[in-house]
């Protein structure tokens, strides 16, 4: 107890109001103006409307790809998909091949120069194994639902990467660091 009463008291005191950021600059103007980058990429697929039905119906979809963005410890792959076409959760699915597949974690990258393909990261939680990457999206329509993957490192020498969704083009895009 009394250590938290040295750490509190050495903390410097605030005259300005509750609710007002340290050092009294007002940040909601940069925040409420920023706009999310614009995809460098794009593909068109598509996207099964109904899930385990014997020749479910597609649907066209738009992938776009907005960034690869490489580190020493992970790669993160930010996209968003989009259909003209309103498909419920309950029916999406990348798969039209009819088998179970979960979504997004189906999406891969390929090294074009090494030649290796990156799956999406997973955890273990419970005797459970999910993807770390965004939820299976609620709704796919014609407003682009952005989704994140996490994957391994790339190499340090890749400059450029293929993502591959299934039932879409693969397209090539610049890895940023």
């Amino acid at each position: 107890m009394d250590v938290l009463y040295q750490v509190v008291a050495a903390l410097p005191s605030s005259s300005s109001s509750p609710g007002a950021s340290p050092g009294g600059k007002d940040e909601s103007a940069a925040v409420l103006g920023w706009t999310p980058p614009a995809p460098v990429a794009r593909t068109e697929g598509q996207l099964a409307a109904y899930v385990g039905e014997e020749n479910s119906p597609t649907v066209p979809a738009t992938a776009e790809i907005v960034s690869v963005r490489a580190s020493d410890a992970s790669t993160i792959l930010t996209w968003q998909l989009s259909s003209a076409t309103d498909i419920p959760s309950h029916g999406l699915t990348l798969n039209s091949a009819h088998s179970v597949r979960d979504f997004p974690d189906a999406v891969r990258l390929i090294d074009p120069v090494g030649k290796n393909s990156y799956a999406v990261n997973t955890m273990t939680a419970e005797m459970h194994t999910y993807c770390v990457c965004s939820a299976f999206p609620r709704h796919v329509g014609s407003d682009p639902v952005r989704m994140t993957a996490e994957y391994p490192p790339l190499p340090a020498t890749a400059t450029s990467i293929s993502v591959q969704i299934p039932n879409f083009a693969p397209v090539t895009v610049p890895v940023t660091r």
